[in-house]
């Protein structure tokens, strides 16, 4: 594998890992700090508000700075954050934690989109972003049953102190690889970057484009968030059970990735997007027939998530197409918005969605409905997309 692509890869795995450990713990959280279910899904959502508000500000300097010392200032942060959930005795210093690690990982997060497309091109880009997608989803499949087996052995906290030995890792590979580099002659004008936004935000491509990104991220937050209680309440699932149950999922993220990985050899990325798409009207079905039984609720979910890794390589190549020069600010508009706006919504419709299967059919098929408007706009908009 090329340095970089691994570097990108590792990157990519920051914010994944600390990010989702936690998931299939939420009620061992709650009991610990004697937190309501909602109070301790909003200490993990405070993580995505974070993340989202920080790349604002990251994806416009990374622009002006380079890689460098935007990596080593995020990966400061997020080593910082999760010391202090590692060592935290109550609720206010967690979450204090779960914020900082939300800015720390703005920068990894952007770096391992922006990353790859500086370097590579044509083919080799298309099959290196693949990959990246592809460990993704075996990181996504690896982190629920990690959380759950380490909280059995070392309790909840115990996980932190694994991901700062992961983490500090990572800050040495990358220092040896991301060299200094001359800062753009641009001047980064608060008033002229809310402009910019606002121009990016206005055209309907932008918008589509990223909505193949918001659109199944927010299905993962919102079911990643309810399940673990589904599991536990209706089910009678423990915590490592959860934690275990909470991998099938994932599988289809990893083949989501390794789909798109294989067909964007021979087709279009808008094909395999519209290709992708029926398995969203398969998982609203599963859960309208099959509410009672565990394990097609969790292949329902595991649908969905197949949405999302085919997804997911799309939408880092197409909007890479749309913006080529402002790579790291446009990642970082999609990216503020999908965690400033969705994941906060997905903590809304947590708290009305019922212990009921077929609301969140309903919502999963609206979601649907949405990503073929989508499609179709950016199909009439770019019509070369589909050679591309």
């Amino acid at each position: 594998m090329h340095l970089f692509t691994m570097l990108a890869v590792l990157l990519m795995s920051c914010s994944q890992l600390v990010s989702q450990v936690y998931m299939p713990v939420l009620p061992d959280i709650a009991d610990s700090l004697m937190l309501t279910n909602g109070i301790s899904q909003a200490m993990i959502i405070s993580y995505f508000i974070t993340l989202g508000a920080s790349q604002l500000i990251v994806g416009p300097l990374r622009d002006k700075y380079g890689d460098r010392p935007l990596f080593i200032a995020g990966q400061a942060i997020l080593l910082a954050g999760t010391l202090l959930c590692a060592v935290a005795p109550d609720s206010t210093t967690f979450l204090l934690g779960r914020i900082l690690q939300g800015a720390g990982s703005a920068s990894p997060v952007l770096i391992s989109r922006t990353l790859l497309a500086q370097r590579l091109s044509g083919a080799r880009l298309k099959s290196a972003m693949a990959t990246v997608a592809i460990s993704a989803s075996v990181t996504a499949i690896i982190a629920p049953w990690l959380g759950g087996m380490l909280s059995s052995w070392f309790g909840w906290q115990g996980l932190s102190l694994v991901l700062i030995t992961y983490y500090l890792f990572i800050t040495i590979f990358g220092l040896s690889l991301l060299k200094a580099s001359e800062p753009q002659p641009f001047v980064i004008n608060p008033m002229s970057l809310v402009r910019h936004y606002q121009n990016m935000v206005r055209c309907q491509v932008f918008l589509s484009l990223a909505s193949l990104k918001w659109v199944p991220t927010f299905l993962y937050l919102t079911l990643q968030l309810h399940l673990p209680f589904l599991l536990q309440d209706r089910f009678g699932f423990t915590t490592s059970q959860t934690g275990q149950a909470m991998m099938l999922p994932m599988v289809g993220l990893l083949l989501g990735a390794v789909f798109a990985k294989v067909l964007q050899r021979h087709v279009s990325y808008m094909k395999i997007v519209l290709w992708l798409w029926p398995a969203l009207l398969l998982s609203a079905l599963t859960f309208v027939l099959a509410s009672d039984n565990a394990i097609a609720i969790l292949l329902a979910y595991a649908a969905i998530m197949l949405v999302f890794g085919g997804y997911f390589p799309s939408y880092m190549h197409l909007i890479g197409l749309l913006h080529p020069t402002h790579a790291g600010t446009a990642n970082a508009l999609v990216g503020a918005i999908e965690l400033l706006i969705f994941s906060v919504i997905a903590w809304l419709v947590n708290q009305w969605l019922p212990d009921n299967t077929q609301a969140i059919a309903l919502l999963i098929a609206v979601c649907a409905a949405l990503l073929l408007l989508c499609w179709r706009t950016i199909r009439i908009q770019r019509p070369h997309f589909e050679h591309t």
